[in-house]
Formats: C-alpha cells, structure tokens, sequence
C-alpha cells in the first residue's frame, strides 16, 4: 500500500453550529472544516459504558480530497469522561484524546485500495450520516479496556494474597489435587 500526502490540504473552515447530519462526501468534494461542541448526552451507546454523561466534546473534522482525489476525513476529538475504576470501584476523569484519519468510501472493494495511513469509514447508503455517531464510534474505540487509577487507590491490606498464618508445606498438601495419587502409589 501506498502512503499519500495529505499535508498540503487547507480546508475551509465552518464556524457555525454543527449539523446534526452531513454528506461526508459532499464535505470532502467542498474542502470544510466542521468545528464545535458536542453533548455527551447525546451519544448513548457511549454513555452507557461511562460513570456520567455530562461534559462536551470538542470536535474538529476536516474534509478534503487527497492528490489522488480520494476523500477522507481528518478528525480530532476531546472529552474528559467519568469512568469507574476496576481496581477501587471508585469513579475516575479520564482525558480521551482521539485523532483519526478515515477514508470515505461506498463500498468494501474501496477499501482494499486505500493508502496505509487510512482507517476505512464505509457509508452504506446515500443518505446523510449522523454526525454525533461518528464521533461515539471514534471515541468508544479510545476508551480503556480496563479503567484504573494511575496510582495505587486499594490500601496496602487489600493486597495480600491467601492465609499468612499457614506454613508453605501445609498450604501445598492442601493445595495438591493429585496428593492423594502419591498414597496410592506407596501401596504394595
């Protein structure tokens, strides 16, 4: 695969409110800029793995044609979330800074063309595309796998492991499944 650059691409910016719903295509074709702010309320499948939905998300999305005339879509999200730490169970603010490079294409055969620095973005019909969905899908592929603290956040206590008061050699004749094998094997 082929690296393009797209470096030289100066869209226009929109500085208005942005639309509810877009024509990727007709953006790239026209060069914009979108920029604003999102609800995280209004992204519900990613609301639903978080601790809260209040906050905004910061949006930019540029839209160009690249040197082989191929659209795509450079994109750039903040949002600080609330999340539940899996060590303490406490919740926690997370920073998620996204950026993504998506090619704009109709259909799966396109996708095998595109220069390695692309992420395929596949519209599936002709219809307008939801803005806010977009956006929820890039920033639920940045969440954390398993969200925690940066720090240590459970007590020294929670981490000690089994019965200290058990000597090594009783703990493993009770830990052995196979102890009982060795009796029988002492058996004439």
């Amino acid at each position: 695969m082929q690296s393009i650059d797209i470096s030289y691409i100066i869209p226009a910016v929109m500085h208005q409110k942005l639309p509810k719903e877009i024509d990727p295509l007709r953006l790239a074709q026209n060069g914009l800029v979108l920029e604003g702010r999102l609800p995280l309320s209004e992204m519900k499948r990613l609301t639903e793995a978080l601790h809260g939905n209040e906050g905004m998300v910061d949006v930019k999305m540029s839209f160009a044609l690249d040197e082989v005339g191929a659209p795509f879509m450079r994109g750039e999200f903040n949002v600080t979330i609330s999340l539940m730490c899996e060590r303490c169970f406490e919740p926690m603010s997370v920073d998620l800074v996204v950026s993504s490079l998506l090619a704009i294409v109709r259909n799966e055969k396109q996708i095998e063309g595109l220069a390695e620095q692309y992420e395929p973005w596949l519209l599936d019909s002709d219809n307008p595309v939801w803005l806010a969905k977009v956006i929820e899908d890039e920033l639920i592929l940045a969440l954390p796998i398993i969200p925690r603290h940066d720090s240590d956040c459970l007590p020294e206590d929670a981490w000690s492991v089994g019965d200290e008061g058990q000597d090594d050699s009783e703990t493993e004749k009770q830990a052995s499944p196979f102890a009982v094998l060795s009796t029988l094997r002492s058996k004439p």
